[in-house]
């Protein structure tokens, strides 16, 4: 049974909130290698890294990164409410906390991937493919 002294106080968990919540608190952080959401583990900083490296989101893995952040996010939720509500000790709250904002910076290196719009790239294949054609019928005139 806890007593009150294992229990995080609620002005270091205002403090761990208000960390989180920054604007700037992923700044310098790291990508937790591994996580494990729902019985399911997720290398993470590897994900990330293979992911990054390429630039841009390759069509084959757009769902993949989309579903990826998704589950991300609501992780990051959970985590958030278990810091806000729940009777923990002081290092697991700052381990919450650590957790927390190492998922922000997966998240915010997943959301900076550019994802192609392929609505402009179909545009822009016919937009060329055209030019293709009028400077083909301008050398037979």
């Amino acid at each position: 049974m806890s007593s009150e002294s294992d229990v995080v106080s609620e002005e270091r968990r205002s403090e761990l909130l208000d960390r989180i919540s920054k604007r700037g608190a992923t700044i310098g952080e790291q990508i937790p290698d591994e996580v494990t959401i729902d019985g399911q583990t997720i290398a993470l900083r590897s994900f990330v890294w293979e992911t990054k490296k390429q630039g841009v989101v390759p069509p084959e893995k757009r769902e993949a990164v989309q579903d990826v952040r998704a589950t991300l996010n609501r992780e990051r939720d959970r985590l958030k409410d278990r810091l806000r509500t729940a009777d923990v000790s002081p290092d697991e709250a700052e381990e919450l906390a650590d957790t927390i904002v190492g998922l922000d910076r997966a998240i915010s290196a997943l959301k900076s991937l550019r994802e192609p719009d392929l609505q402009q790239h179909t545009h822009e294949e016919y937009v060329e493919s055209n030019r293709r054609w009028v400077n083909f019928i301008d050398q037979l005139l």
